[in-house]
């Protein structure tokens, strides 16, 4: 697992980090190899061939971490200098076995960024995610990135660390939170690979029971939001309640005293609806006035009711067993006929919330 425990700044400035950017990186959610299995349907074979003919003096790096092959450490050795090898065996991010190393990441692109991922989508060892890159992520990175003149950011469950990264480029100091330790190294590490390792620190912790004494003059968060009763699939921590707001409205909760005077949070999660809209808008509407915030709800094309790709569905896609039926009579019983993903802007003071749609 990766780990930045012991490796200085000057160890990730003398590695030649950057190198990485270089590579011909997964687009994303097109990932290679075979360690995914079932959970990864998107892999795109023609994307694979194309970028198999553009390697070159890269070949090594694009093995390890395009392709996901075990490759010879002498040929490694051979290709790499010395301190960047040395730097990612230390940090957990290739490993050695019997002569040959292995990636324990793939490299994406992310919204102009090169980034360490996780090849799992979901962190089975630690009980809550490993750090992963979705298109919901590249959806508030690119929101972000809109964010000019922020100087401070705090970013709440970082996994990768792509929205945090997002804010830094524009030249914020950014603060990264997560549970997970996996997460906050990949951050670090990804900070560097970036440039951005002056700009960003991390933090372990939960972002569900935050003790902060600083104001941001952006928080930004996309919380776990799988529509599943906390803990019914035992290893994944993406479940958030039946209704899958159970973190949004935590972290919505803490908002006013994490924002700056003139601050915004972005909040990303999903609910469910019907063809006129989600469920929740009147309770989210009670809870800004309760808070003295204003809000603007930027919706995402509905879908219908859908289950997590990790779980166990049977040939027509629907969740099996006593979780797919707990969950069908949830759904049945509100009504429920749509799925909406959404990103909810609060700002402190003001009143009242703007629904509109991403276009």
């Amino acid at each position: 697992m990766i780990s930045v425990d012991g490796i200085s700044g000057d160890d990730f400035a003398g590695a030649g980090l950057q190198r990485l950017r270089g590579l011909p990186q997964h687009d994303l959610l097109t990932l290679a190899g075979d360690w995914l299995g079932e959970l990864a349907p998107w892999r795109n074979a023609e994307t694979l061939a194309a970028i198999s003919t553009t390697m070159s003096a890269e070949s090594v790096l694009s093995s390890l971490f395009v392709f996901g092959e075990r490759v010879a450490e002498s040929e490694v050795r051979s290709e790499l200098p010395g301190p960047l090898f040395d730097l990612l065996l230390r940090a957990g991010v290739l490993s050695e076995d019997s002569g040959k190393v292995s990636a324990d990441y793939c490299l994406v692109r992310g919204d102009g960024m090169a980034l360490l991922a996780a090849w799992r989508a979901a962190g089975r060892d630690s009980g809550s995610y490993a750090p992963w890159v979705g298109t919901d992520s590249m959806t508030l990175s690119r929101l972000v990135a809109a964010r000019t003149g922020v100087r401070s950011a705090l970013d709440l469950g970082c996994g990768t660390g792509i929205l945090g990264l997002s804010a830094a480029r524009n030249g914020a100091d950014v603060l990264s939170v997560d549970i997970n330790p996996e997460c906050t190294a990949a951050a670090t590490v990804n900070a560097h690979i970036n440039g951005l390792g002056d700009r960003l620190t991390t933090a372990e912790g939960d972002i569900m029971s935050l003790s902060l004494d600083d104001r941001f003059d952006l928080v930004v968060s996309n919380p776990p939001c799988l529509p599943l009763r906390r803990g019914s699939l035992g290893w994944l921590a993406g479940e958030a309640g039946l209704d899958g707001l159970e973190f949004f409205w935590e972290l919505l909760r803490q908002v006013p005293r994490l924002l700056s005077q003139e601050g915004e949070a972005l909040l990303q999660a999903a609910a469910y609806g019907d063809e006129s809209g989600p469920f929740f808008i009147s309770e989210l509407e009670a809870e800004l006035r309760r808070l003295n915030v204003s809000g603007r709800l930027l919706l995402r094309p509905s879908t219908p009711p859908r289950w997590p790709a990790f779980a166990q569905l049977d040939e027509d896609q629907q969740l099996t067993g006593p979780l797919g039926e707990e969950v069908r009579e949830y759904v049945t019983g509100i009504g429920a006929t749509h799925y909406y993903g959404f990103v909810l802007s609060t700002r402190s003071g003001g009143e009242g919330l703007e629904v509109g749609r991403f276009q």
